[in-house]
């Protein structure tokens, strides 16, 4: 709901709401507080709101916005802790074991996170407590707060049992019992409960007991490469761009090396003194932690940049990094052929564009056309595979197989024509039947493949396949 708020002017007071469609039906996902003072509730259909609330202002709601703002936030709290985690889609939860006394105690914490909150136009309530489930219901029923150490489910015996975070059936069930508050549900005997409600409703009054944990995934800490310098005088020219650059990604590689990974991707983006920003990248076919050969890369994307009134600012980061593999020099003391073929790949796709060098790999396929794929060369390998075969392939495999007209003497072929010349035939090693592979839909038909050589000593993979009675042969590659 800010988000929106802030897009309006301030002098608008009109009740905002903001809308989601569930089953070809649009229904509120959030209201403001000037909406919710006039009876609206999440849930309700937007065309029943409007009938209640003639200048309602409706938006749709942002639910993948939402979840990355709220996914920065959840890294927002790691000042507090690094045990943080999403809690459903308006919630956040940090394990503040051992930490609060390194910010003034829990009182102090509470305090400065909801202030912040605030200060960033965020409505927000909080609570402390033993446990997650007393934390969430006490800053959702309760107002938020501190809740005393060891509180049991005595505590909590006023709020309404929507504070045990039960699902809608099971709520709608004790409400119509006549038992809206824990404090009624508590003291009641748990083997009749769980034969009507689900086993849900004990393991909630534990955990709001303190006697019940509850399971929580916290989100892994990503980590960001980045190095920014601010420069004395606005800079404007290539050499004095590149020698900045050198000096960012000397301290960036070593502290990649350090943590044995390389950067896969770099971003370099410029801040000019006119308020605006120009970004150039590079990618690399294996993960770089040597700061000269990237320096190589961007040198060819140097030249793009236009520093307009002056560079005042750069910052250079890594976001896509990986683990680096340990290689061994050969005996003279140089690269192995792989740096080097990497080298060469990364500076013709700098020059041609991300994906325009190609490579071929093994696929665990027999039928001819489908034994290789295609994936950019700057994509990291899957799993090595084998070019090897218990019999030979061609060195040259066509896209298509191309037709030909074959003698045959007897059941021998003599000779076959293609592209305009005869080529007589000495040698002639098969058949090797192909059959079309099972489970894929495909039209082809089972092909029978001979090894041919003529006189000239070139070699041949030809095929021979039936429709009916007619036979038809072609060729499909070239053999060593």
């Amino acid at each position: 709901t800010d988000r929106w708020r802030r897009q309006r002017s301030e002098a608008v007071q009109a009740p905002l709401v903001l809308y989601v469609e569930e089953y070809q039906a649009l229904r509120i996902h959030a209201v403001d507080a000037a909406a919710a003072a006039e009876g609206l509730v999440p849930g309700l259909p937007l065309a029943d709101a409007r009938a209640l609330v003639p200048n309602l202002v409706a938006e749709p709601a942002d639910l993948a916005g939402d979840a990355d703002d709220l996914g920065r936030l959840v890294d927002w709290n790691r000042r507090y802790s690094p045990l943080v985690a999403g809690d459903g889609a308006d919630a956040i939860l940090v394990d503040l074991t051992g930490a609060a006394h390194l910010l003034g105690g829990e009182e102090a914490v509470l305090v400065d996170v909801v202030e912040r909150l605030q200060r960033a136009r965020l409505e927000a309530r909080g609570a402390i407590a033993d446990t997650a489930a007393q934390a969430w219901a006490w800053a959702r029923f309760a107002g938020g707060g501190v809740v005393g150490a060891g509180a049991g489910i005595g505590t909590f015996a006023a709020l309404p049992v929507a504070a045990l975070r039960l699902p809608v059936a099971a709520l709608v069930g004790l409400q119509q019992l006549g038992l809206r508050r824990i404090g009624d549900v508590s003291p009641l005997p748990r083997s009749p409960l769980v034969r009507r409600f689900g086993r849900e409703v004990a393991v909630a009054l534990d955990a709001l007991a303190g006697h019940q944990a509850t399971p929580a995934t916290f989100r892994a800490e990503v980590r960001v490469w980045r190095r920014r310098a601010s420069l004395v005088e606005p800079i404007g020219t290539a050499e004095a761009i590149e020698i900045a650059l050198r000096a960012l990604l000397a301290p960036l590689c070593a502290e990649l090396g350090a943590a044995g990974r390389g950067a896969r991707t770099l971003e370099l983006t410029l801040f000019r003194v006119d308020a605006t920003t120009q970004r150039v990248a590079i990618g690399t076919s294996r993960p770089l932690a040597d700061a000269a050969a990237l320096l190589r890369l961007f040198r060819d994307r140097i030249a793009e940049i236009d520093p307009g009134f002056g560079i005042e600012a750069m910052l250079l980061e890594a976001p896509e990094t990986d683990r680096i593999s340990p290689t061994q020099a050969d005996l003279a003391g140089g690269r192995d052929a792989g740096a080097n073929l990497a080298d060469l790949i990364d500076r013709i796709e700098i020059r041609s564009g991300p994906g325009s060098v190609r490579r071929l790999l093994p696929a665990d396929r027999h039928w001819p056309e489908a034994a290789a794929v295609e994936i950019p060369a700057a994509l990291p390998l899957p799993a090595p595979g084998s070019w090897s075969l218990p019999v030979p392939r061609p060195v040259v495999l066509f896209e298509r197989p191309d037709p030909i007209a074959v003698e045959v003497r007897g059941s021998v072929i003599h000779a076959f024509a293609w592209r305009g010349a005869r080529h007589e035939l000495h040698r002639v090693i098969g058949p090797e039947r192909v059959e079309p592979e099972w489970g894929w839909d495909t039209p082809e038909r089972t092909r029978d493949y001979y090894r041919v050589e003529d006189e000239a000593g070139r070699r041949y993979w030809i095929f021979v396949t039936a429709e009916g009675e007619a036979l038809s042969w072609f060729i499909h590659g070239l053999l060593a």
